[in-house]
């Protein structure tokens, strides 16, 4: 323990000159300086052995004696506080050093506390397996090798963690690995801010001939508001669940089934009709914005960087099927993989405290499943549905852009209480016999109901529900057919689905969740 103190007289004057120029300087040598460094200061007559105040600066144990970059990164974010800080580059970091190894890694800061080492070993270890706060990215390589990567941060420790096992690193997995770094990243950085979000496009871009498998699970946060995050993604699947205060995302995405993969064109305008109308079920159902954010980003980032599609599929069964599709085929489907999602925000059940039956809720679902059956290529059945379902409820001022303020005063009972159950779809069916394309078409609906309860001073004024409801049928073999007589007559009708350029058909068969758009829509 180090004190500095300074002598002096009681007076103002004195006390100021005092220390300006006097200064006793001492050093004290304990058994606890191994623990806790300490500075004490004493200003005035030195009559007394207790400092005015005094500033104490923990010690730091390392894990490991060493000056590379990884500690150099530890070092300096160990000190700031916050995830988002607290993990800065850190991910980057241990991707990037496989360029230059290909082993294991382990490191770790730590304030040190009086007490025995075993709990210095305790503190170390549970940094690397159940930290307060941890992020871990585990990638299996197609040689059958297992890397794990793992960041943990609490209020006493910060450390970082690669293990590699089940096998030796090649030179094309070391690549691939740290290809990975700014994906990873990117991950950290949005799961860390606030509010949270879900960048996760970044570890969709690997070669999956290299790597076979990427998984990333995180829990930040406090007892009271943690941020849970569980990705995966191979060749065959993707997939991303979030949990936290404002609610659930989870969506699965199949990409067993490439030969109905679409073209980017296809696949970017799907995407974008899809974005478009979970904003707008976003906006109908009051859903908190952060949270569609998420929703949208994660949807987004698993139907990205799909890779190279196929022409042929094998159905299911004991007895497998193949079957070769056709850019006809295709020119009619959404052009993206089937998946399921959904959002769900945490219930709101303390907005009106005079009538707590009534919840502000909020539920999307949306899916796209398709099946191709039949007992040849030359005689198949294609089908694709796509659906989506939106439950919300909420309260809403009188005024608008008057923030609501419910209390058990009647005067504050002015309100509207919205309930929101709309729902769409959308069904694609294709048939050939012979070879032939014999049919063609996409049925499509979309329904609303919305149900508003208007309160004056706490009195039920009115009471509405208004549905709304469309429905469709569009021919799509007529409007190839029609294309055929107008571009190339003389050619047979197959011959020309086989050589020409068709018209495209992909925007025709989207979903469409607005009754009013559907209906306006030409079929």
């Amino acid at each position: 323990m180090t004190i500095i103190s300074a002598t002096g007289n009681q007076s103002a004057t004195t006390l100021l000159a005092a220390t300006k120029t006097t200064a006793t300087v001492t050093a004290v040598a304990s058994q606890q300086a191994a623990a806790t460094q300490s500075t004490s200061v004493t200003i005035g007559q030195a009559t007394s052995s207790t400092p005015v105040y005094a500033i104490t600066k923990p010690a730091l144990v390392w894990e490991n004696a060493s000056a590379d970059l990884i500690s150099s990164k530890l070092a300096g974010n160990f000190s700031s506080a916050g995830n988002a800080a607290r993990f800065a580059g850190l991910g980057a970091a241990l991707l990037e050093r496989f360029t230059t190894d290909a082993g294991s890694y382990s490191q770790s800061v730590l304030k040190q506390t009086a007490g025995p080492a075993s709990s210095v070993s305790s503190a170390q270890s549970q940094l690397h397996t159940k930290a307060d706060n941890q992020i871990t990215l585990s990638v299996k390589t197609a040689s059958g090798a297992l890397v794990d990567i793992t960041l943990g941060s609490d209020a006493d420790g910060l450390g970082v963690q690669v293990n590699v096992t089940k096998g030796t690193l090649s030179d094309a997995d070391r690549t691939a690995l740290a290809g990975l770094a700014d994906g990873f990243q990117k991950a950290i950085d949005g799961l860390t801010a606030q509010p949270p979000k879900l960048d996760l496009s970044g570890l969709t871009k690997f070669d999956t001939s290299v790597l076979s498998s990427v998984d990333l699970h995180a829990t930040l946060g406090t007892k009271n508001n943690v941020q849970t995050l569980d990705f995966h993604a191979d060749a065959s699947t993707r997939s991303v669940k979030s949990t936290g205060e404002l609610g659930t995302v989870d969506i699965s995405v199949d990409m067993s089934k490439r030969a109905l993969l679409g073209t980017d064109s296809q696949q970017k305008q799907a995407l974008n009709q899809y974005l478009k109308q979970f904003s707008s079920a976003g906006t109908r159902g009051n859903a908190d914005s952060s949270l569609m954010d998420m929703f949208k980003d994660a949807f987004t980032a698993l139907n990205s960087n799909y890779g190279a599609s196929a022409t042929t599929y094998k159905s299911s069964g004991p007895e497998p099927v193949h079957f070769s599709l056709t850019k006809t085929d295709k020119n009619m489907m959404s052009g993206l993989a089937d998946f399921t999602a959904s959002v769900t925000q945490t219930p709101t059940d303390k907005t009106n405290p005079m009538r707590p039956d009534e919840v502000d809720t909020f539920s999307y679902q949306v899916s796209q499943a398709s099946t191709i059956t039949g007992d040849s290529t030359q005689n198949r059945n294609i089908t694709q549905k796509q659906q989506s379902h939106l439950v919300a409820s909420f309260h809403q001022s009188l005024t608008p852009g008057l923030k609501l303020n419910l209390t058990s005063d009647r005067d504050s009972q002015n309100y509207l209480y919205y309930q929101i159950d709309d729902k769409a779809e959308s069904t694609t069916s294709v048939q050939y016999h012979k070879g032939a394309l014999v049919s063609a078409s996409v049925d499509q609906s979309a329904s609303t109901s919305t149900h508003i309860q208007k309160y004056v001073k706490g009195w039920l004024e009115s009471d509405t529900t208004t549905p709304v409801e469309t429905s469709k049928t569009t021919d799509l073999l007529g409007k190839l057919q029609s294309a055929w007589q107008n571009d190339a007559p003389r050619m047979s009708f197959r011959d020309y689905l086989a050589h020409q350029s068709l018209p495209d058909l992909s925007g025709l068969v989207l979903l469409e969740s607005d009754p009013v758009q559907l209906k306006n829509t030409p079929a």
